[in-house]
């Protein structure tokens, strides 16, 4: 055995995402027996976990660093949750109970309060100040909250059922409503909020579009 192979070898297991790829595959690889609201293309969903979880993991240590340890944890959770790992998880629950539903939940006023998010996201992320961030913020944090209070009730409505993917969401939420992780996200990195919110607003938007061509068969 040579110490490439060996090397190769050790390597191989690694990547956990090689698991999230096979199920994924199995959501996209054929069209479910009725129209779905939540079905989610592979390359969206691979990249909204990668971004989601680099900027979660900026967040905890971020507030890590200031001293916050019990923010810091939550922070990390929500990440390894959404992580390469994790991600399994999320992808065997939405395989077992979306994959082939017609349950919706975000629709047109969800990717209405993504693009609101997507706007500030973008503004934010030019400002380059601390004193124009601080002010940015002052104005305009209660609206970019709302919004994003908006679309984190539809996703609840939409993963109805307990599992992983409910578990994020709920945890989301709550540190968007408690927490202050909108705030920390455009502070540490809105450039990837921005990003995720471009893809958000594509899915929720194809989501209210799936539905309503389920509502009219």
């Amino acid at each position: 055995m040579t110490l490439t192979g060996a090397s190769r070898r050790r390597r191989a297991p690694r990547p956990p995402l090689s698991l999230l790829v096979l199920v994924l595959l199995l959501l996209v690889s054929s069209p479910p027996p009725r129209a779905s609201a939540l079905r989610i293309p592979l390359r969206n969903l691979t990249t909204l976990v990668s971004l989601s979880h680099s900027l979660l993991s900026r967040v905890a240590a971020t507030r890590a660093a200031r001293g916050d340890a019990a923010a810091a944890a939550r922070a990390r959770r929500i990440a390894s949750l959404i992580s390469s790992r994790g991600a399994w998880g999320l992808g065997w629950d939405y395989l077992r109970h979306y994959a082939f539903s017609s349950a919706t939940g975000c629709g047109l006023s969800c990717a209405a309060a993504a693009s609101r998010l997507l706007a500030a996201a973008a503004e934010a992320s030019r400002l380059r100040s601390t004193t124009d961030a601080a002010q940015w913020m002052r104005r305009h944090y209660g609206d970019v909250r709302e919004a994003a209070a908006e679309i984190l009730n539809g996703l609840l409505v939409a993963f109805s059922e307990q599992g992983p993917l409910r578990e994020v969401v709920m945890d989301v939420k709550w540190e968007v409503e408690e927490g202050g992780l909108l705030k920390d996200c455009l502070e540490v990195g809105a450039k990837d909020l921005q990003g995720l919110l471009v893809i958000a607003k594509d899915l929720l938007a194809g989501a209210s579009r799936a539905s309503s061509r389920h509502s009219e068969l």
